[in-house]
C-alpha cells in the first residue's frame, strides 16, 4: 500500500477530493467497477496527482479514513492525552465528529467495504491508544468495534436517540468493566 501522508492542506484537499469521488462513484456503482479515470475526472485532478499518493482506489479510500482520523485525534485532544477516548464526553464527540463524514461510512457499510472501517479503527487503536495505555488489546478492539458498530447503528436508524444518550449507553457499558480492577493486564 502506497499512501503518502503529508498533512499540509493542498495535499489533504487533494486527496479528500479523491476520496470524495471515490464515494461519488460508489453511490452509482459497485467498487470492482469504478476505473481510476472516472475517479480523476470526478475529482477534477490529474492522474499524475492520483498516483503520486496512490497505487490504487483502495488506497485512497483508506487514506480518506486516515485523513479522518487525524482530524479526529486532533480535534478530539488524543494526540496531546491519549486518556481522553473512553471519557463520556469523548465518547460523545466520536459520535458528532464521525456524523460529519457520515455519508462516507454508510456508502462503505452498504456496498460491503465495512472491512475498510473495522481495520482503521483497529490500526488506529493499536497504533495510537495500546503503547499508551495499560490494557490489553482484546479490551481495545473491544471498545473500538464496539463504539464504531454503535454510530453505524445509530446513522442507519436515522440518529433518533442523541449522540449523548448513545454515548451514555457506551460510557455506562466500558465504565461498568473499568470499574472493576484491571485483572487482564
Amino acid at each position: 500500500m502506497k499512501i503518502k501522508t503529508e498533512l499540509n492542506n493542498r495535499t489533504v484537499a487533494t486527496r479528500m477530493a479523491i476520496g470524495d469521488a471515490i464515494i461519488d462513484e460508489l453511490e452509482d456503482k459497485e467498487f470492482s467497477k469504478i476505473r481510476v479515470s472516472d475517479v480523476i475526472r470526478r475529482a477534477k485532478v490529474s492522474r499524475m496527482s492520483f498516483y503520486r499518493y496512490y497505487e490504487n482506489l483502495y488506497d485512497a479510500l483508506c487514506d480518506y479514513l486516515n485523513i479522518i482520523v487525524n482530524g479526529y485525534m486532533i480535534e478530539g485532544g488524543e494526540k496531546d492525552d491519549p486518556d481522553v477516548f473512553m471519557r463520556l464526553e469523548h465518547i460523545e464527540f466520536s459520535l458528532n465528529y464521525f456524523d460529519r463524514y457520515a455519508r462516507y461510512f454508510l456508502t462503505l457499510n452498504n456496498k460491503g467495504l465495512y472491512a475498510i472501517l473495522m481495520d482503521a479503527v483497529n490500526e488506529y487503536m493499536v497504533k495510537n491508544i495500546l503503547p499508551q495505555k495499560k490494557l490489553h488489546m482484546y479490551e481495545l478492539y473491544a471498545y473500538a468495534g464496539g463504539l464504531l458498530n454503535s454510530f453505524m447503528k445509530w446513522e442507519e436508524d436515522g440518529k433518533k436517540e442523541t449522540a449523548h444518550n448513545v454515548a451514555s449507553m457506551i460510557y455506562r457499558l466500558y465504565d461498568h468493566h473499568r470499574a472493576e480492577e484491571d485483572i487482564w493486564v
